[in-house]
């Protein structure tokens, strides 16, 4: 007994359809008296605390329809196999398969969608035959599947609207001396929301202003070595990452789990601009503005700019909130400076979604321009085990229902 079905990433309000596998033979041995197809998803969250176990399911869909009863249908002459067609609807505005946890059904949460075939034995001591396909879901998205064309020109450098997050601060290398200035600026695309599956560009801006020097001063400091505060020479030298915060409740238990997804794709490649320390003369401004600043005793500042413009890409589960789990996003820039707690950091939430209308096959998804096709397959995409993708490796289990 078994199911036949493509393993492609299905989306919310989608058919699916596929063939139960029955051997003849075995159904015989077995004594199975009717084979029955289950569409099950749910929500299940298990937590502890001390000696104390709580657990809280939530259900998303459960259909089931029998496919087979004894003396119904046979295979053709001088066959032992038979394959029945089937077909499920799947809900709209379905949470996506999602897995915190470690082994299935354990510690965390997760969304869960299968197909399972039981093969119902005669006898009550008789345990039944069950067969169990794991499905991956995601939420329908028109919006996302329409701003994947929109993102893919902008990573084309084709101009659109940016969302800021921008921070600045006044730091200083020791408890003593005058403050410099940093700056620091993320920006992606102003699009509303984040699909999967895409390459989503970014710009990085790190500016740096001095602590007020003598011209005198200023010339004599070797243009090759560094003016504190110093910008980040290469992207390596900063953080850009995503931080996932998944939110469990198990009855009156609550956990938060924080992960982080850091940006450094072996394959990025990221267009990084450090000019030389530019001299700002800080009486820029008075009547003899020449003069004034090219004045052996006249004061200025260093300033110092780092851009770094890249792409990043998002295969993890999408946003979702459901009653006992939620997970949401942000993306965090960490800019570090010389000195005791220097270091800026720039927050800014996202709102990420599938961009897929329509079921896709993994490999689709999987596949990144212009790197190595072979290495599809070994993608990690939406956080989900080998099983998801694999239609020979199917659960089995046996269960008196």
């Amino acid at each position: 007994m078994g199911i036949l079905a493509n393993s492609p990433v299905f989306v919310s309000g989608c058919a699916i359809e596929g063939e139960v596998e029955l051997d003849f033979r075995q159904l015989r041995e077995d004594n199975i008296r009717e084979v029955q197809l289950l569409l099950d998803g749910a929500a299940r969250t298990i937590l502890t605390t001390d000696t104390t176990t709580c657990t809280e399911d939530i259900p998303l869909v459960r259909e089931e329809i029998v496919v087979w009863t004894q003396g119904s249908t046979y295979p053709a002459p001088g066959e032992e196999t038979l394959r029945i067609p089937f077909r499920f609807q799947l809900p709209p505005d379905l949470p996506p398969s999602f897995r915190d946890q470690k082994p299935p059904w354990s510690e965390g949460g997760a969304i869960r969608y299968s197909l399972i075939a039981i093969g119902v034995r005669a006898g009550t001591l008789n345990q039944n035959r069950r067969v169990r396909v794991p499905l991956a879901v995601v939420q329908r998205d028109a919006v996302g599947a329409a701003l994947r064309k929109k993102l893919s020109a902008a990573a084309n450098d084709v101009e659109i609207p940016w969302k800021v997050g921008r921070v600045e601060e006044r730091i200083r290398r020791g408890l003593w001396g005058d403050y410099a200035i940093v700056e620091a600026e993320l920006r992606i695309p102003d699009v509303g929301v984040c699909p999967l599956f895409v390459p989503i560009p970014f710009v990085i801006e790190i500016k740096t202003i001095s602590p007020p020097l003598a011209r005198a001063k200023a010339e004599a400091y070797p243009m090759d070595k560094p003016v504190f505060p110093p910008v980040p020479s290469s992207y390596q030298a900063i953080e850009f990452k995503l931080q996932q915060m998944v939110r469990v409740r198990a009855q009156y238990f609550k956990q938060r789990t924080p992960k982080d997804i850091v940006f450094r794709d072996p394959t990025m490649i990221v267009d990084e601009d450090v000019p030389q320390r530019r001299w700002v003369p800080l009486d820029a401004d008075s009547a003899d503005e020449k003069k004034a600043g090219d004045s052996a005793e006249s004061k200025g500042t260093w300033v110092q700019h780092a851009t770094f413009r890249s792409t990043f890409r998002l295969d993890c589960p999408h946003t979702f909130n459901v009653d006992n789990i939620r997970c949401e996003y942000t993306l965090e820039l960490k800019v570090p400076f010389p000195g005791l707690g220097n270091t800026i950091n720039v927050s800014m939430p996202i709102t990420i979604t599938s961009g897929l209308d329509a079921p896709v096959l993994r490999d689709e998804l999987a596949a990144v321009p212009g790197s190595d096709p072979s290495q599809a397959s070994r993608r990690n995409i939406l956080d989900l085990p080998p099983a998801y993708w694999d239609a020979t490796n199917t659960e089995c289990d046996d269960d008196k229902d």
